[in-house]
């Protein structure tokens, strides 16, 4: 297993853990959908809120996931630092897929 394969894991892991959030949000405030004009809000209060609870849950799925093949937290915790050290760039991304995600359920 080579680190890009890690890699893509940890974006899809982070993906899934907003849209999971984005999802729970619909519920809690009882809507269909978020403006797209309140997106950004919504995705910057998810992850700012979750940022250490999102480092866990990416750890513990990537040892469900791999298993023996885990590269160990030393590595894991390595990318996570790259990849969570600009939180702008990452609060940037994450609301593009939320976008993309909810422009796919409701057009």
């Amino acid at each position: 297993m080579n680190n890009n394969t890690i890699l893509n894991a940890i974006k899809e892991l982070l993906v899934f853990y907003v849209k999971e959030n984005y999802n729970n949000y619909l519920k809690t405030n009882n809507i269909r959908k978020i403006p797209d004009d309140n997106i950004n809000n919504v995705v910057s209060s998810i992850y700012t809120k979750n940022k250490p609870h999102i480092k866990s849950f990416i750890k513990s799925s990537l040892k469900e996931m791999y298993k023996q093949d885990y590269p160990g937290d030393l590595i894991i915790n390595n990318i996570l630092s790259d990849i969570l050290s600009d939180d702008i760039s990452c609060i940037n991304k994450l609301n593009k897929e939320i976008k993309k995600y909810q422009d796919n359920l409701y057009g």
